[in-house]
């Protein structure tokens, strides 16, 4: 499925980004939990966003940071009402206290909830005076252990660090079950994907030869949208659907 992620179309309300969705023929949406719109944390009013454009919530992003067992239970909450799918988190930020949700407690929902995919997402290897990892237990290897799930987020390769972006999905293989599309050049990313440097065309290959059957999810910056135009962000969702169906196709 290729999803259309709500941060794509942050400063819009939910009812214009579904209508953007519905319009540009994608498949669904991937909610983008956001602190600061509480739209975004009203289960009841997204599902009948859902039910009148007739697109499904098919991912939930969860807050980057301050998550606890608590929030976990409540995302995963919000997940069943929408009937969505998967459930994508963020590993701890270092400055967040808690960390044994992740290290923890996730591993047991995820054996709790079976009809969901929860899913750890890759981040960027920033670090604080060069020594402190920026992120907790964010390596490559020790994500993909967590839950058996990850996310690719392309964004967040750093071609620099001497893990490009083939390698990443190579080390991260099966496990990935949804890829955040966007592109990627120098410290500028979520570009649209055909305007940076990433090797997205081969990525996409790669997975459509490995009969790769997770989802895809536009997740860009919302400038690159062409935001405060309704023609132009149209124009530009479907391009970038376009982009995609001529280089995955699938086995």
């Amino acid at each position: 499925m290729f999803l259309l992620s709500t941060s794509s179309l942050r400063g819009y309300g939910l009812h214009k980004i579904f209508s953007f969705a519905r319009d540009a023929h994608y498949d669904g949406i991937c909610l983008d939990l956001n602190p600061l719109d509480f739209d975004t944390e009203n289960a009841e009013y997204i599902a009948s966003l859902s039910k009148e454009f007739k697109i499904p919530v098919v991912g939930i992003t969860a807050y980057e940071r301050k998550i606890t067992p608590k929030v976990v239970d409540q995302i995963i909450c919000m997940a069943n009402i929408l009937e969505a799918k998967t459930v994508n988190f963020y590993p701890p930020h270092r400055l967040d206290k808690n960390g044994e949700w992740f290290s923890e407690y996730l591993p047991k929902v995820q054996q709790r909830e079976n009809n969901l995919d929860i899913t750890v997402i890759n981040v960027e290897p920033k670090t604080f005076l060069f020594l402190i990892s920026e992120y907790k237990d964010a390596t490559l290897p020790l994500i993909k252990k967590i839950t058996g799930k990850t996310t690719l987020h392309v964004s967040n390769v750093d071609p620099e660090s001497g893990t490009d972006l083939i390698k990443t999905f190579s080390l991260l293989g099966n496990s990935i079950h949804n890829v955040y599309l966007s592109d990627k050049t120098g410290n500028k990313e979520e570009l649209l994907p055909w305007k940076g440097d990433m090797p997205l065309e081969s990525l996409l290959i790669k997975l459509a030869d490995g009969g790769y059957k997770g989802d895809f999810t536009l997740k860009v910056a919302p400038k690159e949208l062409g935001v405060g135009d309704d023609k132009n962000v149209l124009g530009k969702l479907e391009e970038a659907k376009e982009y995609f169906q001529k280089h995955f196709k699938e086995k």
